[in-house]
């Protein structure tokens, strides 16, 4: 039985061996606590550290956010996500996709404002067929944007409304009779139109000449 043990311990140490030998050169195998001067951390772009999410002891899990950096780089990237277009003269379109988180909000707000500002814009339409569900801060900032670009003279039309959003929308008290809302992008730019006066006109068919060619 003893020499039994003996082997068995002696097949564990060669395949422990085995198995840091498969190992690239230099790589450490540490379990507890590790104190050191400096620690590398890989990011997908270069940045300063802005905020610290978590403090020395606390437990992290798997894909948990440790730091937010300060970067030129994700702000260009933030300035894209939420672009002010100039469809026509006095016409500003917003469209937005994807998740808003609070940093986002506030940034789609300034950026709005100081399009207003520089186009002098007097109709908005903020698209939110891109955007599936918000909170109630994020919806209360939608609110806030709006009576906003009223302030600055510009009157918003919200389209793309999904139920999740309309029935936050209520839950907070909003009055949607007082927001100016369409179903789609299409029918919003067609009433921002008529806001600024423009008339669609058909083109008519010359039925004469075209009859003249045969």
């Amino acid at each position: 039985m003893k020499q039994a043990w003996i082997l068995a311990a002696m097949i564990a140490l060669v395949l422990s061996g085995c198995k840091q030998a498969a190992e690239p050169e230099g790589t450490l195998f540490v379990s507890g606590r590790i104190d050191g001067d400096s620690v590398d951390v890989s990011s997908k772009m270069a940045g300063r550290i802005h905020e610290l999410t978590v403090r020395e002891g606390d437990s992290v899990k798997a894909d948990q956010i440790l730091a937010k950096l300060d970067s030129p780089q994700q702000e260009a990237i933030r300035e894209l996500s939420t672009p002010v277009l100039q469809v026509r003269e006095r016409l500003l379109i917003l469209p937005i996709i994807g998740a808003i988180d609070p940093h986002r909000a506030r940034q789609l707000t300034e950026q709005l404002l100081h399009g207003i500002r520089a186009t002098r814009g007097k109709v908005v339409v903020i698209d939110l067929t891109g955007v599936a569900a918000v909170d109630s801060s994020i919806a209360n900032h939608l609110v806030q944007t709006v009576e906003a670009s009223r302030l600055l003279g510009a009157t918003v039309i919200v389209t793309g409304l999904s139920p999740s959003i309309a029935q936050t929308l209520v839950n907070i008290g909003v009055d949607l009779g007082k927001m100016n809302t369409v179903g789609d992008l299409q029918g919003g730019i067609e009433q921002a139109e008529r806001l600024l006066g423009y008339r669609v006109v058909p083109i008519p068919h010359d039925d004469a000449s075209a009859t003249s060619t045969h």
